[in-house]
């Protein structure tokens, strides 16, 4: 795990089971699977597979994930993205390429 300023990096090299608390943003490049929840914004690398139910204010997805997710801002869903979740936010931006199934609850 790498700390960069105000951002935390799990690897490409990181496989993790288990409940993640981040006291910042949070960048997942390797395997997650379990529970996250992070103050800012969660970025979900086009390498990454994620597993989780994951709270945060920000969630960007560029990778793959599976579960529930809850932003209290807004979710990304990149070009490159695999997701099939059930999401809640305020706002949410699916870009034209991705592959999303699940449904999505507009605070």
């Amino acid at each position: 795990m790498i700390v960069k300023g105000d951002v935390t990096v799990l690897g490409e090299d990181i496989r993790f089971k288990g409940k993640l608390y981040a006291k910042n943003s949070l960048t997942i490049k390797g395997y997650f699977r379990g529970y996250i929840q992070a103050p800012g914004e969660l970025r979900i690398s086009p390498v990454a597979k994620v597993e989780a139910d994951i709270e945060a204010e920000k969630i960007c997805i560029e990778g793959e994930m599976q579960g529930n997710a809850y932003a209290s801002k807004k979710i990304e869903i990149a070009k490159t993205a695999r997701v099939v979740a059930d999401l809640h936010t305020d706002d949410l931006q699916i870009e034209s390429g991705s592959h999303f199934r699940g449904t999505c609850v507009m605070n």
